[in-house]
């Protein structure tokens, strides 16, 4: 009855720290932004990177053509290359947030295991394989965002 009680309190406690604040607070704690009209505006769902990331001045993507310094390394090969690693990097938070999400089902099985012990040793190999796998994607977006400022 205690690790059920436990359960409810944690799918509420995350329901509640997930749950959108409302407009009223927001508008009046920040200044409207027009995130419609600046098509390099940062953030967005879950603070994904987009795409078109790096290639913005002023407010405008970029052509391949401005990339084009005389560099050996510059122009639509260049463009192609920040495309191609920012694309990467959103596939990297992804997998980042899937691992997350499975931390959080391993604890959740963990918790309604009982004193089922094929359960719990089940839920810690879930835990620990979610884990591994979150280390490893937070260490591939530093790469990741480390090569693209090289290439920038």
């Amino acid at each position: 009855m205690k690790k059920l009680i436990a359960a409810l309190f944690l799918v509420f406690a995350m329901s509640a720290a997930l749950s959108p604040v409302s407009a009223d607070v927001v508008s009046a704690q920040s200044p409207p932004t027009q995130q419609s009209s600046d098509p390099c505006h940062k953030g967005g769902i879950l603070n994904f990177p987009r795409w078109y990331d790096n290639i913005c001045v002023d407010g405008q993507i970029q052509s391949p053509s401005s990339l084009d310094n005389g560099d050996a390394g510059s122009g639509l090969g260049k463009f192609i290359w920040i495309i191609v690693l920012n694309v990467i990097s959103m596939l990297l938070y992804l997998v980042g947030y899937i691992s997350l999400a499975f931390i959080i089902w391993g604890g959740f099985k963990y918790i309604i295991s009982g004193d089922n012990a094929s359960g719990t040793v089940a839920a810690r190999k879930t835990i620990l394989n979610a884990v591994i796998g979150l280390i490893i994607s937070i260490m591939s977006v530093g790469l990741v965002n480390f090569i693209t400022g090289a290439v920038k």
